[in-house]
């Protein structure tokens, strides 16, 4: 097993995500954020990530996605992705339901939710957090395999908070560490941890 290091943290994350400003990647590492900007600016010099100066979004290259491919399986070498299976299995029906929460959410008999019935939003939020509360303990699971897996928690927690103070973009927001953004970045953390395609996962009967 690798240690944890913040220059393993960063490229994980960005090849979690693909590309993203540097303070989703701060919040997601749990590292400083002046860490996580030299840890950037090596991955450029590597030729590992590029920055998109005008959007202020760094994104990782495909020499990066193969760094990043050799260092995860060194680091799950020891056999933990035997030992992630398990809470993966866990995370697949919670998944389905809350795609399916996140369909209620944005769509009220079959339009867009205009957000305007009050009592209508405030359900679909305290069904967001009863399972949050079934989601955690999976997470608890994963992290107990690799520790990095926690920062989903403590990351799901506070979207889930600001949600409840009102703020709506915190359920499906785009690129703003939404619950939504957080829970698809746990997804695609497992099924690259457990090296499981899209089709493959498809193949299974499991959701997308």
């Amino acid at each position: 097993m690798l240690a944890d290091t913040a220059a393993f943290d960063v490229l994980h994350l960005l090849a979690v995500k693909g590309m993203a400003p540097a303070d989703p990647l701060v919040a997601g590492t749990g590292h400083e954020r002046e860490d996580v900007l030299a840890e950037l600016e090596k991955l450029r010099a590597d030729g590992l990530a590029t920055h998109m100066e005008r959007r202020g979004l760094w994104r990782i290259t495909p020499e990066g996605r193969e760094r990043h491919a050799a260092l995860l399986d060194d680091d799950l070498a020891d056999g933990a992705r035997d030992r992630l299976r398990p809470g993966y299995e866990l995370f697949l029906p919670v998944n389905d339901r809350f795609k399916e929460l996140c369909t209620r959410w944005q769509l009220r008999d079959g339009t867009t939710n205009d957000h305007t019935d009050a009592s209508y939003d405030r359900a679909r939020v305290a069904e967001l957090g009863a399972l949050h509360e079934e989601a955690v303990p999976v997470v608890d699971h994963l992290a107990a395999v690799r520790p990095r897996f926690g920062h989903y928690a403590d990351r799901l927690t506070r979207a889930l908070t600001c949600l409840r103070v009102g703020d709506q973009q915190a359920f499906t927001g785009v690129m703003c560490d939404s619950y939504h953004d957080i829970w698809m970045e746990l997804h695609r953390d497992l099924l690259a941890s457990l090296k499981i395609g899209r089709e493959g996962e498809e193949r299974a009967g499991a959701p997308r």
